[in-house]
C-alpha cells in the first residue's frame, strides 16, 4: 500500500471517527440546535469539557495532518487524553445507576480507551501490509493487561451490587475476556515467535488483523455490560444536595 494511503487513513481515520460520533450523539438530542450552548458550561460539566476535548482534537490532528509539527502532534495527544477521561466522567457522574458511581469507571475508560486504540491500529496495520516489531507489540499487550486488570477489579472486587449489575451472560464474559484479552494475546505473540519463513509476514498481517479485531470486539463488549447491563438504580429526589450520593 503506497506510504502516501497509509498516512491518509492513520492520521485522517481517527478525527474522522470522533467527528461521526459527535454528529451521532448531535443527531440523537431532541433539539440538536441547542449544542451551541455546549461549551458553556466548561467549569461544571464533563459534557461541556468532553465537547471541547473532540474539538481541539480534530482540530489538532487536522493541522498534523496538513502540516506536521510536533506541536500538532502533543496537542492531539492531551486532547485525545482529555476526550477519554471525559467520556468517563460522564459516566461515574451519573448518579442514578449505582454501579457507574465507582472511581474506576474513568479509569477504565481510559484503560479501554489505551486498549481499543491498540486494536484499530493492529487492524489497519494489518490491513494495510505493516508490520509490527516486538516492541509495538509488547506495548499492545501492556495496555491489553492493564484494561483487563481495571475490569476484572470493577467487576468483582466491588461488591455484590456491582457483580450483579456489570456479569452480563456467559457469552458476554465470553467475548469480553476470552475474545477481548486472552486470544489477542495468543494471537500477538505468535507474531512474535513466529519463525523466520518467505511468508512470514503474510501471517503476521493476518495474525495483526485477527488480534485487532478480536480487541475492538472486547472492548465493545465491555461498554455494553457498564452502559446497558447496569440496570441497579437509585432514587433521585429533586432537590438532593448538590454531588450527593446517597439514595432515597
Amino acid at each position: 500500500m503506497p506510504d502516501r494511503y497509509q498516512t491518509v487513513v492513520f492520521k485522517l481515520l481517527p478525527p474522522i471517527l470522533v467527528g461521526l460520533g459527535f454528529i451521532s450523539l448531535t443527531g440523537e438530542a431532541g433539539r440538536s440546535l441547542r449544542g451551541r450552548y455546549l461549551l458553556g458550561n466548561l467549569h461544571s460539566s464533563w459534557m461541556s469539557r468532553e465537547t471541547l476535548m473532540g474539538a481541539l482534537f480534530i482540530l489538532s490532528a487536522g493541522l498534523d495532518f496538513l502540516s506536521p509539527h510536533v506541536i500538532f502532534k502533543i496537542s492531539a495527544l492531551l486532547a485525545a487524553a482529555g476526550l477519554i477521561i471525559s467520556h468517563g466522567f460522564i459516566v461515574y457522574r451519573a448518579v442514578a445507576v449505582k454501579s457507574w458511581n465507582d472511581p474506576l469507571v474513568p479509569l477504565h475508560f481510559v484503560t479501554s480507551g489505551l486498549s481499543m486504540g491498540v486494536g484499530l491500529t493492529l487492524l489497519l496495520g494489518g490491513c494495510s501490509n505493516i508490520t509490527f516489531g516486538p516492541p509495538s507489540i509488547l506495548t499492545g499487550i501492556i495496555c491489553m493487561l492493564l484494561n483487563l486488570i481495571v475490569w476484572l477489579t470493577y467487576r468483582y472486587l466491588q461488591g455484590d451490587i456491582f457483580f450483579l449489575s456489570t456479569s452480563g451472560s456467559p457469552v458476554s464474559s465470553m467475548l469480553t475476556l476470552g475474545i477481548g484479552h486472552l486470544l489477542p494475546v495468543v494471537l500477538l505473540l505468535l507474531h512474535v515467535l513466529m519463525p523466520a519463513a518467505e511468508t512470514k509476514g503474510t501471517f503476521q498481517d493476518i495474525l495483526s488483523a485477527l488480534a485487532g479485531l478480536a480487541i475492538l470486539a472486547g472492548g465493545v463488549g465491555q461498554k455494553v455490560v457498564i452502559l446497558l447491563g447496569d440496570n441497579y438504580l437509585r432514587g433521585i429526589m429533586m432537590g438532593q444536595p448538590k454531588g450527593s450520593r446517597q439514595g432515597v
